[in-house]
């Protein structure tokens, strides 16, 4: 067996008294678990004795017997189905890949190395999702007290921007939580929280709801200093199976992968299956899109700030565990920097069963080269729509580029934005109104066959090239067309790439 990491196996005199005062604190929290259902219970019988007494018999009482009895039953079965659900409830299977040993014989060496080396039961099995996060489950029951299945979650978008040492350090982090190094009563402790917690936020009667959540506060006040302990010592397995830099990278990096995740879904993939597509090439395009932007995304999530946490989140924030980890011992360790998904002996394969499970819907698989296509002149026509809808309504006449041209040569810009935006201000009109004109120059270029191809970037906005394979000079055009003095050069320049604008209603300028 291997030997277990350092800062596991020497317990110190100041450990030792770290462990004694963790101990009392376990106790206190489950006597505090404990005296959460005699109160509740208190509750449900105080509730129902003062609904059956005397004391509602008055005008309008009945009213007040059923609202008493109804919150006592409501309390009741609270009690009952969170106790119920926390004790016997057993989590699903995650849709994903199973990774048999014979899939990925690296990954299973790895997997079963540190849960000997935490003193954890090894999994019984690994599983390949879609998703940012990377967790050990356990169906076990009884507070943990029945052993049940042990399952490796593994999410694809995470394997894709770990290094294999990133992943020793995490793995090693969430097989520390089945460490059999914490006492029955430190387990206990921290999973009663869920329950009491649970419960808590299940009550539905404002003020039940109201006392039980003070004293469901007052358990987490007494469970916090543990949840955190374990949460640090886990990251202490992380720095001694992999080093620091490693845990320190991958808490860094978690934050950023998961946002960009989420970016790739709203931004790309969404509006694909709305239009009727599905990528054939879902995580390479997640690859190559969080390429492009992690540094964008890393600044926006700002991934290590102490931000506000709810009251019962277990996990410290990451800038207070990276902050920590300058104080655990580092270790030498051999350095394994190659990406995760090496690990995976058939990752094309891997990839596309995980896909087929994720996208269940109908549509077309398309490549996002074919796709950014149909979806840039999608979006180019929505623009422009609205848009000439709005010259309609000013003019009269049946709207094209020619008649919005007509308009800016007549200096109506303004009167345009607010058709167009009503109850906005100047400046966010003036930029709804360039991106719907960009919007119909796109169009009214595709539709003219002066520009026939959409350059998919994922750094920045598909560029629509004309047919001599230069980017449409949609830049100039504006400025051209945000000046009535020069209207009459931008129809010239549309005119010169073959930019039809002419409508079948053009007639008279647009009237001042």
């Amino acid at each position: 067996m291997p030997a277990p990491f350092p800062a596991a196996s020497v317990l110190t005199a100041r450990g030792k008294e770290d462990q004694l005062k963790t101990s009392l604190r376990a106790a206190l929290s489950i006597v505090l678990l404990i005296g959460f259902y005699v109160l509740g219970l208190g509750l449900v019988v105080a509730l129902g004795r003062l609904g059956l007494s005397d004391a509602t018999d008055f005008d309008g009482g009945v009213v007040v017997r059923v609202f008493l009895l109804g919150a006592a039953f409501t309390l009741f079965l609270t009690l009952v189905f969170a106790l119920g659900s926390v004790l016997l409830a057993r989590p699903s299977t995650p849709v994903g890949v199973r990774l048999t040993p014979e899939l990925a014989p690296e990954l299973w060496r790895i997997v079963r190395d540190l849960a000997a080396r935490v003193a954890a039961r090894e999994p019984d099995e690994i599983r390949l999702v879609v998703g940012a996060n990377i967790s050990v489950t356990d169906d076990a029951r009884l507070l943990g007290l029945l052993p049940g299945q042990r399952r490796v979650i593994l999410g694809l978008p995470l394997l894709q921007a770990y290094t294999v040492d990133q992943l020793r350090a995490v793995l090693a982090h969430e097989l520390g939580h089945y460490s059999r190094w914490h006492t029955t009563t430190v387990l206990l402790a921290h999973r009663g929280r869920k329950l009491v917690v649970a419960t808590a936020r299940s009550t539905t009667v404002p003020v039940l709801r109201a006392v039980l959540t003070g004293y469901a506060r007052l358990h987490v006040a007494a469970e916090q200093a543990i949840s955190q302990q374990i949460e640090y010592k886990a990251d202490q397995y992380a720095v001694g199976a992999a080093g620091r830099d490693a845990m320190v990278g991958a808490l860094r990096e978690i934050r950023v992968v998961a946002a960009a995740w989420d970016e790739y879904l709203e931004r790309h993939v969404t509006p694909a299956q709305e239009a009727g597509y599905l990528p054939a090439d879902l995580f390479d395009g997640f690859a190559a899109y969080l390429a492009a932007h992690r540094e964008e995304v890393r600044s926006s999530t700002g991934e290590v700030a102490s931000i506000g946490r709810a009251w019962w989140d277990t996990h410290p924030p990451i800038g207070e565990r990276i902050a920590a980890l300058r104080f655990v011992p580092d270790v030498t360790v051999a350095v394994d920097g190659r990406p995760a998904t090496d690990l995976l002996v058939d990752l094309d394969e891997s990839s596309r069963q995980l896909q087929t499970s994720f996208l269940d819907h109908a549509g077309e698989l398309l490549p996002w080269a074919q796709i950014v296509p149909i979806l840039a002149y999608r979006s180019a026509r929505d623009l422009a729509h609205p848009l000439y809808q709005a010259a309609t309504k000013l003019t009269g006449r049946d709207a094209g580029l020619d008649l919005v041209l007509d308009l800016f040569a007549a200096d109506r810009y303004a009167d345009l934005a607010r058709e167009l935006t009503p109850g906005a201000n100047d400046e966010d009109g003036l930029h709804a109104l360039v991106a719907a004109f960009e919007g119909a120059v796109e169009t009214a270029a595709v539709d003219s066959a002066a520009a026939t191809e959409w350059r998919h970037s994922w750094s920045g906005p598909p560029e629509l090239l004309t047919t001599s394979g230069t980017p449409l000079p949609l830049g100039e055009l504006v400025e051209l067309a945000g000046d009535p003095d020069t209207v009459p050069t931008a129809r010239e320049r549309l005119s010169a790439l073959g930019i039809r604008v002419a409508s079948t209603t053009r007639g008279a300028p647009a009237p001042a």
